[in-house]
Order: C-alpha cells, then structure tokens, then sequence
C-alpha cells in the first residue's frame, strides 16, 4: 500500500539543494559538467542532454496537486483512504488528499520526471536554507558538502537511468502489487542515492551511506510531513533507506564496478523481502515470492459486499502494520514480519457501510507462519479491545458488541484473515480457504509506457 504520485520516480527528498538565486545559464552549465561527472562514476554515457528548470515550493504544490487529480480522482483516493483506515493505518476521519501534497510538498527538493523527461530544482520562497544545513552538516560530521552537486548529481542519475532503462516501463503504478512497486522504487532510488553520495562525499562513501540508509529507515521527515501518520512517512522513505543499503550490497557482490548497478534494472526484485534482505535478491538461490491469488473469493462474498481494493502488503507492509499497534518488542514484530512468501487482502464494503477484509498470507515455514499468526492475534486484540474472544492455538475468534467479527486461523505455512465480517460470510471460511492458488513469481514483467 504505497502512497500514491508514484510517477515522480525521481524525487529526492529534502537532502539536495535549492539554487541560491542561479541564473538559468549558470544551472544550465553546471547540470552539463556533472552529467560527466555521473557518467564517469556510475558509467552510464547520456544519450541527450537533460531539460532543467526550477519551481518555487508554491509552483511544486500545485503541480503535485494537478498530478494528483490526474492519477488519483477521488473516487480512487477514497477508496485508498478506507483501505488505510481499515487495516488502522491511518485515524479516521482523515484528509488523505492534502496529507499527500504535505508529504511531497514539504519534503521534495528536487525531482526528474519520467514522463515529462523534465528535472525540476526547488528555489526561491519555500526553499530551504542549504548553506544553513550545510553548515549543521560540518558541525555535526567535520565534513564539507555541496548539497546543490549532491542533488543534481541524484537527479541526473535519474535522467541516465530513464535514458537506458526507459523508467516509464517499470511496474511502479501498478494497482494491484503495491509491494512489488515499492520494491521497485527501492532499485531506482537507492542507485541515485549511492551516486549522489559517492560524489558527494568521495572515500567517506561507506561511513555516510549508512549513516544516511539509517536516518531514512526512521521514516522522520521535516515540516508538515514529520507530523503524518507512520505509514505514509516509511513508505515514502523505505526506496532510499532500504534502496541504499540494497544498492551498496549490489555493489559489493560486484567488487565495486558501478556498472553492476544497471543488472537490477534489467532483472527486478519482485518484492520488499528481497529488498530489505539483499541476499534473498543475490544468493545463490533467490527466494521467489509466491503470487497469491484468490479465485472465485467473489462469488463466495457475492452481493453481501462490493470489493474496493485487492494489493499486497508484502514483508515491508506487514511489519509497518504490526509496528502501528506496537503489540510486543520491536525485535519480536521484525521477526513476526520475516518469513513472509506472499499475501493478498480484498477489501469490500456493504450496502450499509461496512468494510471488511479477507487476507491470505503464506510463510516460508509453519513456524513463520506461527510466528505471524501470535503476533497479528495480538494486534486483533488490541484493534477490537472488548471484543468477545474464542480462542485456540490455531484459531482466534473476536466478535464486538456490533455482531461484526474477526477471525484469524492459521494452517500449516498458511494463516486466513477475515476481519469485519458478518456471521454468514464467517461460515463461510472453508470456502475461502479453498479460493488460495499460489505461483512463484520468478520474472518482473515491464508495462506499457504510459503517455
């Protein structure tokens, strides 16, 4: 369930720089040298010369805002809001709208567009002050940077990425797989993160990119973005914290040849696991995940619901998602998360209102799946307090005053969620257990270029 304008694959996060009141011809000068300062390092020559120009932080927030109501009518945003606030990601009620335009408004400071084949710096009122941040970076660090090369280093990256890999072909806005998005998003940031801070900080490379994968994992963020749910904010993050350290690992099986950075480009991971756990990805034996779907679950719900949504969270969204009730340590909810093989939840919605949910997740091993099955038992518990509760060490049964319920079994490498359901569609869970196929899912296909 990543957070939507996912087209702007290249948008860097306050890190960069804002132009100190540059002319055009001085950007434009600067922007052709470190395109052969990125082709010296990461080896990709440019085919074309890059179109740049600039945005104040006001022209930004209504481009986004224009780009939001092109990918995201509110019909769309609305029923991405309620998938949100089912699972208890986001409160509710909540504007997830002018959520969206804080959460890139305030944080980007630059960004290349795929589409638009544009890359685009932020100056002027809005920016912020980077000799201010460079200066806290010294003090802070010992070390001197150019947040303005940095950035345009990243974004350049970007530009050479589209130019031998076409960005708009990649999975990235699919609706159906948002963990396989976010993985993919992972490979594209995470390669411009390490060039920019390669060029950036030269033989520190290995201390700093870490410092900085891990200040990014946090999911902290200034401005209006820092105060958004935890949800938003971590997803938004996870391409360049986990992205990083996945880019680095990448370039460490290869000893160090940045060219090595293109394979991932040509051979996707499939998922955030692969992602968060680099040698799931370049092992010997790479650990495909399962695409899960549930055949015929439509016919089984029937006109008792209309669906909404059907996504994956994947490992990265589980753990997000255990992480928000906080049932247990913070090392127990990492290790509930691990082992995850791949899931798919539908979410549906009545004539009176009601949304529920049916997800079917499976492990890697039964003992994964126990695992899981103990920590999302928990969160139930915790999501329905008061409910009332049967329960075994295979099944837990809640049901609230309302009559609503939620049912969690677990079977073998397998667990079955049903939550918010009626008494009718809970007799029903046999057949939906039957609804589960599962393939590997071994290639990343491309998509169509959109227009």
């Amino acid at each position: 369930m990543t957070p939507p304008i996912r087209a702007m694959v290249g948008a860097l996060l306050l890190l960069g720089f804002a132009p100190q009141q540059s002319a055009q011809e001085l950007l434009l000068q600067k922007t052709q040298s470190l395109q052969k300062e990125v082709t010296a390092l990461r080896g990709l020559e440019f085919k074309k010369d890059v179109a740049i120009g600039s945005y104040t932080r006001e022209e930004l927030v209504d481009f986004l805002r224009k780009e939001q109501e092109r990918e995201l009518p509110k019909e769309k945003l609305d029923r991405l809001q309620k998938v949100y606030v089912h699972f208890g990601l986001l409160p509710d009620p909540f504007d997830l709208h002018q959520s969206l335009l804080d959460l890139f408004g305030s944080t980007i400071a630059g960004f290349y567009h795929p589409r638009t084949k544009e890359l685009r710096i932020i100056k002027g009122p809005g920016a912020p002050d980077y000799a201010e941040l460079e200066e806290a970076f010294e003090e802070r660090y010992g070390l001197k940077v150019k947040m303005e090369e940095i950035t345009l280093v990243h974004e350049l990256c970007h530009a050479a990425q589209d130019q031998h890999h076409d960005l708009t072909t990649l999975p990235i806005d699919i609706d159906d797989n948002d963990d396989l998005s976010l993985a993919i998003r992972a490979v594209v940031e995470g390669d411009a993160m390490a060039v920019g801070l390669k060029y950036g900080f030269k033989d520190q490379f290995d201390a700093m990119s870490r410092i900085f994968s891990e200040d990014y994992k946090t999911g902290a963020l200034p401005g209006p973005a820092g105060a958004l749910p935890a949800y938003l904010r971590r997803t938004h993050t996870f391409p360049y914290g986990f992205g990083t350290e996945f880019a680095i690992q990448v370039l460490y099986r290869a000893k160090g040849d940045w060219k090595a950075l293109s394979k991932p480009f040509l051979d996707l991971p499939a998922s955030t696991e692969q992602v968060m756990h680099p040698r799931k990805y370049l092992g010997e034996e790479r650990d495909h995940p399962q695409r899960v779907a549930l055949e015929g679950l439509g016919t089984i719900v029937g006109a008792g619901g209309k669906e909404i949504a059907h996504n994956v969270h994947g490992e990265f969204g589980v753990l997000v998602l255990l992480d928000e009730f906080k049932q247990g340590t913070a090392r127990e909810r990492r290790a509930a998360a691990e082992g995850w093989d791949g899931d798919r939840y539908h979410l549906y919605e009545d004539d009176g209102g009601r949304v529920f949910s049916i997800w079917y997740s499976t492990w890697d091993s039964e003992e994964d799946a126990a695992e899981f099955f103990s920590a999302y038992s928990a969160l139930l518990q915790a999501k329905h307090s008061g409910a009332k509760k049967e329960s075994s060490a295979q099944k837990i049964r809640l049901e609230s005053p309302t009559g609503a319920r939620a049912v969690l079994e677990h079977r073998g490498a397998e667990v079955l969620a049903l939550d918010g359901v009626d008494e009718e569609l809970e007799g029903k869970l046999n057949a939906i257990w039957s609804c589960a196929r599962k393939t590997e899912l071994k290639t990343v296909e491309r998509v169509p270029p959109k227009k």
